[in-house]
């Protein structure tokens, strides 16, 4: 990095007045109290008085004293001259005195300001290299930073010059430690591996670097895979091994940031071993990232395989809703004769009932026993009918990622468990939906619901809690990846 990275005008701005104090800045820097002006007026002539209170308003504005104090803005001179009951063209000539280095020492010791020393310079570099570590500002930005805080601590700036190289060398020593610290993490093997990511291979057109930093756009159960793909290259560039805990999480997203968004030839471009180190970070980031978008992408087909399965039961309860309904009023008017004949102390319950033509009430009970369900039954069925669609990306989720659960969400992460296991059996057939049998696992509670037995299964040992598995999985399925 450039020792000097001011321009010439921020060096003629620095420690000098670039404008008017404001109404609210002449009374927060050069009002004087009673104490101060017993101490100007302390001095010996007005002149001497006037260039005392000048120098005191100067240090509390500008953190330094200047080397001529007369090079104030009239404004600042009419304001403080009023408060001493003084004239402005006192004040000429006390620039060229020997009095004025008296009175700034006298200052520092009234006011508690201290020389940019020794003490000070290793103080300040310290604080600087805290500031260069964690963050990467720009070094600007930290020169203003070190400036204010001198400021604050009562410290009188130091030269422009002095201050630029503090940071410029600063900030330079934190680079060399993040450089190091990255290029120390892979193996050799691995260091080869990632400095292949911006060849561009043979009869493609782009490099794997821009494979990998390209997020998932096919939301389908095709595309849940390719994700998935892509975490497992990600993941397998070992940067999961790499200890880089002592690396701020700030410093490595700056250096993501730019791999990602930069083309990969300016990747490849970086000179010393920048370019290493942008790719160690680039691979030790990413599969988290990667694995947060494959399981968002899962998300996201599982919602929209849920919401048409309930769509198409409801379509299904619309369609047998006429045949439903008949059925009911049938029973109904068989209930209101009965239980009107039974009302009646001298009926014979017997004989109504004799008269009653049974046949249409058997087909109506069937009509009820076939169309109506219980609450929230059904999706299971419709579920089962999209069986071979989720099975396309779940078994390849489930063993690429690890399950883990609260103790409230067990239940579910066993029949996930259960499913990853169950990878590669026939799939489900509906003329085989009959029970659960014995050894399935026992059903999962939806979360923060009561539990809720599947509906759908079949006879095989581990396809009996599939379906019941998969809303549940699209509920309650937590981001907690394998890295």
């Amino acid at each position: 990095m450039p020792t000097n990275f001011l321009s010439e005008e921020q060096r003629k701005r620095f420690g000098r007045f670039t404008e008017e104090p404001d109404e609210g800045q002449l009374a927060g820097s050069f009002l004087m109290d009673q104490t101060a002006r017993r101490r100007a007026m302390a001095a010996k002539g007005a002149r001497n008085r006037l260039g005392w209170a000048l120098q005191l308003g100067t240090v509390r504005y500008l953190g330094t004293f200047l080397d001529n104090p007369e090079e104030v803005p009239a404004i600042v001179v009419d304001y403080v001259a009023e408060q001493l009951g003084l004239q402005t063209g006192d004040l000429a000539g006390y620039g060229a005195m020997e009095h004025r280095w008296d009175h700034q020492e006298q200052i520092r010791t009234a006011y508690g300001y201290t020389k940019f020393e020794f003490d000070q310079w290793s103080t300040l570099a310290r604080w600087l290299y805290q500031q260069a570590w964690i963050g990467s500002e720009r070094p600007t930005l930290l020169f203003d930073l070190a400036t204010k805080r001198l400021v604050d601590k009562k410290v009188v700036l130091p030269g422009v010059t002095v201050l630029e190289r503090l940071v410029s060398g600063t900030r330079e020593r934190a680079e060399k430690r993040l450089w190091a610290t990255l290029a120390d993490a892979p193996t050799p093997e691995q260091a080869a591996q990632l400095e292949q990511l911006v060849v561009v291979p043979a009869g493609k057109r782009i490099s794997e670097l821009d494979r990998m930093r390209r997020s998932p756009r096919d939301i389908s159960a095709r595309g849940v895979g390719k994700p998935l793909e892509r975490y497992e290259s990600l993941n397998a560039l070992g940067g999961s091994s790499w200890d880089l805990s002592s690396i701020p999480p700030g410093r490595l997203q700056a250096l993501v940031r730019f791999a990602k968004a930069a083309r990969a030839q300016a990747v490849a471009d970086l000179g010393g071993n920048r370019r290493l180190d942008t790719l160690v970070a680039f691979a030790s980031v990413m599969p988290q990232v990667a694995a947060d978008e494959a399981i968002e992408v899962f998300d996201l087909v599982m919602g929209d395989v849920i919401r048409s399965s309930a769509a198409k039961m409801t379509k299904k309860r619309l369609r047998t809703l006429k045949d439903l309904d008949a059925a009911a009023i049938l029973l109904r008017t068989a209930w209101l004769t009965v239980s009107g004949v039974a009302a009646d102390p001298d009926a014979d319950i017997r004989a109504a009932l004799d008269a009653i033509v049974v046949g249409p009430f058997h087909a109506a009970a069937e009509v009820v026993k076939e169309i109506a369900q219980e609450p929230d039954d059904g999706s299971e069925q419709m579920l089962a009918a999209r069986y071979n669609t989720i099975a396309r990306f779940l078994p390849g989720l489930l063993k690429t990622f690890a399950i883990e659960a609260s103790a409230a969400e067990t239940p579910v992460a066993d029949m996930l468990s259960f499913e990853a296991s169950a990878a590669g059996e026939p799939v489900l057939d509906a003329a085989a939906l009959r029970e659960v049998p014995q050894g399935a696992p026992p059903s999962s509670p939806s979360l923060g619901g009561p539990a809720k037995t599947p509906h759908v299964a079949m006879p095989s040992s581990r396809s009996a809690v599939r379906v019941g598995v998969f809303e549940q999985s699209g509920a309650g399925l937590e981001r907690i990846p394998a890295w």
